[in-house]
């Protein structure tokens, strides 16, 4: 009589399972870790790239309207009358302000190029004298908002007008600053007025120092991520020349 054959059951013993899904969560773990690490870093990356054209975009802005700044001798002249100031400024008048511990500066000025705003306006009817004004404002959620104000027409109050335009530029600027250079002088302002005549520099021969020979402006950005970008660049306005030639503009 034969012997009967013994079946030998092959399988995972329940040790055995419980190591390999171990084994397997911990390399799943590895790989979703990694997954969302890159996620995140992508994500961060992407960010900064808006940010960063979002900050050559104000840049340009800035630059090209510092540039074109102009001081309106007989636009400042048609104040006096009797005697009497009536107040109004011409050229740079920059405002040195804070908001809580961030600088939030002021500036109006008046610039001899096409307006950016009024675009329904035939190019031969622009004047090519506006104001224009940079500053920050608070939401009613106490968000910041980065604006641009533009004045077709120009009054004798350089920071507001009945036809003025105002653009928000960026709701990410947490922080604008700038600081104002004389000729020849290292030593920054806070603060410009056109008007003022303690900024005039006598030495050059000149009716007057009305537009700073260069500015410094200095930009921070913020997402709702807390992505930060800041920016600093110099914007050289009226350098100096040979002593007979003076910055400002005579109106035709």
């Amino acid at each position: 009589m034969e012997n009967p054959v013994k079946l030998v059951s092959k399988g995972f013993t329940m040790m055995e399972l419980m190591v390999a899904m171990v084994i397997i969560g911990s390399i799943m773990t590895m790989i979703m870790s990694g997954f969302w690490q890159f996620s995140d870093q992508n994500s961060r990356v992407e960010s900064i790239l808006k940010l960063r054209q979002e900050m050559r975009i104000l840049e340009k802005l800035i630059r090209e309207d510092l540039q074109a700044a102009v001081y309106l001798e007989e636009f400042m002249g048609g104040g006096e009358k009797d005697d009497v100031d009536d107040g109004r400024k011409s050229g740079i008048y920059g405002i040195n302000e804070t908001r809580g511990d961030k600088d939030a500066d002021i500036i109006h000025l008046h610039v001899n190029r096409s307006s950016r705003f009024y675009r329904s306006t035939e190019y031969k009817n622009d004047p090519m004298l506006h104001e224009v004004s940079y500053f920050l404002i608070e939401n009613d959620d106490d968000a910041l908002k980065f604006q641009r104000r533009e004045e077709f027409y120009l009054d004798p109050d350089i920071t507001d007008g009945e036809r003025s335009i105002i653009h928000t530029l960026s709701n990410h600027v947490v922080s604008f600053n700038i600081q104002y250079y004389r000729i020849n002088q290292d030593e920054a302002l806070d603060e410009w007025d056109s008007s003022n005549t303690d900024q005039q520099d006598s030495s050059k021969n000149q009716k007057g120092n009305w537009i700073p020979a260069g500015v410094k402006v200095t930009l921070e950005i913020m997402d709702k991520k807390g992505e930060k970008l800041v920016n600093v660049f110099q914007v050289n306005i009226h350098p100096p020349m040979s002593s007979n030639i003076n910055w400002y503009l005579k109106e035709k």
